[in-house]
């Protein structure tokens, strides 16, 4: 269960994303979430890899670590992203 917000969907080059207040547009990336954020990523309901880090979005592809410091391509067409938030 996720203390954190779910977001799905692609990522377009014509879409436009704006930076939340206070953030730099080098630090926000996709939906919110800034590189560093921990994050679980679910495919058709399932989680995948337990927790990971967030690195950006690119050409529809999420870039992530896993908990073994993998770095992960994932395309978004078939999951959710979750911010992993407070303490485990």
């Amino acid at each position: 269960m996720s203390n954190g917000h779910t977001f799905e969907g692609n990522v377009n080059s014509s879409d436009n994303i704006t930076p939340l207040e206070g953030a730099s547009s080098n630090d926000f990336d996709f939906n919110g979430l800034r590189r560093g954020d921990r994050i679980q990523i679910f495919s058709f309901g399932n989680q995948i890899d337990g927790n990971g880090t967030f690195i950006h979005v690119q050409d529809g592809f999420l870039i992530w670590t896993d908990s073994s410091d993998n770095i992960n391509t994932t395309s978004l067409d078939a999951i959710s992203i979750s911010r992993v938030t407070g303490t485990a």
